[in-house]
């Protein structure tokens, strides 16, 4: 039998690796607990992170323009760019920069690992220059975001720069005597704006015209035949509600919103605008019956009753100078404003007349040096009301109390009137002018020479001021005189025209107009905002004949 064999023996390298890990173990047993101790050298920690210098150049964005002045803020810490734009801090990588300047967006970055930093701003300045058709500048126009809260004015020289405007929204550009301009914001922050004239050619539309079958109708065609271009829409009369629907909660308190409102202003203005017509809205301020009995401490009190006191055919009147007057209208002036009429035009916007003075008690004394200041802080609350809105504001007056040195018991003066609105409207009918006045046994007869004389005494009253005359003339007959005649009317207009008035809105209390005495449409008009920094030239007021202004001048409604 063959010998047994014993165990192979393990190969060179295998045993070699056995040696070392039996020498390992031994190694590691000795340095136990009870073993000596071998000294290891630890492992160093790593070296922080070191903050860099890091160069910040700040440039206003789409431009090489650098901004100077600029608040570079990093880790609690802030640097001011220089001249050239440039700052320099000392910042970890990753840190949070944050970047503010006047006229510009702030804007934020990251500081890099390495290199420089440049951050781009964006201007919120727009500026540049506004002039008529003839690059002429101008002065006093509006300049504003549509709903924003800044506004500017152009100085002498047609310039202008409003700051704090957004990325995206719409520039307003308001000038009575202009079309309003609604131009986009983009990234061109230099606009020059060509402004274009417009002059409204009115007819006045009560309650009547919308309620009677077939009569906006007739009026509508009426326009479209002749060169009127603007309607004045009676939206609150005497009797104190209004005529739109609305859920304006100040007119609510006090009653004056109709169950079934006579016209839908969502539906109406957007039918009028796409037919080119100017909206005017007409509202009676002051004579207000539904008010004055819903609030009582708003009212010309009677002294004998402690009830509201009421005129000759039983008007109840707010008193101008009791507070909360000034509020109520410049709230129902702002629903109109809001709700897109191109104008709101305040009527009756003075103190009482024709009744019993001798027990009216109003809230201040009844003297001129106190109405004066009450009709003057009326119009303040509803111009500033309406100042930043995309509608102008007007005012209707009696000439009688422009032409005399004193307000005729009723608180009208240019120099309460003439700086708050945008438009004023003189009611130049010669029918209501007494005998006597500017020579005229019957002023009524002499219809050119009366509102001459009266346009021509205005005018030297704005003179500084921007406001425009836009007068109402009359379209009737009044009393004995017999209605005018187309001749008469067209007179008026020539009177308006010569007088630099632009435009005119013709008075007829039944809204029956006398079509001979208008002119043809006019080609080239138009009444929208100009959507263009620089609109096509559209034919001038001035190119063809003109047309007159409308309520009148009359006898003084004083005791």
């Amino acid at each position: 039998m063959p010998t047994p064999k014993g165990p192979e023996p393990l190969p060179r390298r295998l045993a070699s690796l056995v040696i070392i890990a039996l020498a390992l173990a031994a190694l590691l047993a000795a340095c136990g607990e009870d073993g000596p101790q071998l000294p290891f050298v630890p492992t160093p920690a790593p070296t922080p992170e070191q903050p860099r210098d890091v160069a910040i150049t700040v440039l206003t964005s789409g431009t090489d323009e650098p901004v100077a002045g600029a608040a570079v803020s990093v880790d609690g810490a802030t640097a001011t760019t220089a001249a050239d734009g440039t700052a320099t801090v000392t910042a970890m990588r990753g840190a949070s920069v944050e970047v503010t300047a006047d006229g510009h967006d702030p804007a934020s970055a990251a500081v890099p690992d390495e290199g420089p930093l440049q951050v781009a701003l964006r201007s919120n300045v727009v500026s540049g220059r506004v002039t008529d058709e003839a690059g002429e500048p101008l002065a006093g126009v509006r300049v504003f975001v549509d709903g924003g809260e800044r506004m500017v004015e152009t100085g002498e020289d047609g310039a202008y720069a409003l700051a704090g405007v957004p990325a995206e929204g719409t520039l307003i550009y308001k000038m009575p005597g202009y079309r309003l301009g609604e131009i986009a914001i983009d990234a061109e922050m230099t606009k020059d704006v060509a402004m274009q004239p417009f002059a409204a050619r009115a007819l006045y539309a009560p309650a009547a015209v919308f309620e009677a079958p077939g009569r906006l109708d007739a009026m509508l065609e009426l326009i479209d035949r002749t060169e009127v271009n603007a309607m004045v829409i009676d939206v609150k009369e005497t009797d104190g509600r209004l005529y739109y629907a609305t859920d304006l909660e100040t007119a609510a308190e006090v009653g004056a919103i109709r169950e079934a409102p006579i016209f839908d202003l969502e539906e109406l203005l957007p039918m009028l605008k796409e037919r080119g017509i100017y909206t005017i809205a007409r509202m009676v301020v002051m004579k207000d019956n539904t008010s004055a009995a819903a609030r009582p401490e708003l009212a010309v009190r009677n002294s004998a009753t402690g009830e509201p006191w009421r005129d000759n055919i039983g008007g109840a009147w707010l008193d101008p100078s009791a507070p909360g007057v000034a509020e109520y209208i410049a709230s129902i002036a702002g629903d109109l404003a809001d709700k897109g009429f191109d104008e709101v035009q305040l009527d009756y916007i003075r103190f009482f007349s024709d009744g019993p003075y001798d027990v009216a008690d109003t809230n201040l004394p009844n003297t001129q040096s106190f109405r004066l200041p009450a009709i003057q802080r009326v119009l303040r609350v509803v111009s500033e009301r309406l100042d930043m809105t995309k509608t102008f504001l007007a005012a209707d007056c009696f000439p009688i109390s422009f032409i005399v040195p004193d307000d005729q018991g009723i608180g009208q003066r240019p120099e309460v009137i003439m700086p708050y609105v945008d438009y004023f409207s003189p009611m130049v009918y010669p029918s209501h002018y007494g005998p006597g006045v500017f020579g005229f046994p019957v002023p009524n007869d002499h219809p050119y020479e009366v509102i001459d004389e009266t346009l021509q005494i205005m005018n030297e009253q704005k003179e500084g001021l921007p406001v425009v005359i836009r007068p109402w003339i009359q379209d009737f007959g009044y009393g004995s005189f017999a209605p005018y005649t187309a001749d008469q009317v067209r007179t008026e207009m020539q009177a308006a025209d010569d007088n630099d008035a632009k435009g005119w809105m013709i008075w007829n209390a039944r809204a029956i107009f006398t079509e001979s005495a208008l002119g043809p449409p006019r080609d080239g008009e138009d009444s929208a905002p100009m959507t263009s920094a620089s609109p096509e030239p559209a034919a001038s007021a001035s190119e063809a004949p003109s047309g007159a202004p409308s309520p009148s001048l009359m006898a003084s409604p004083s005791p």
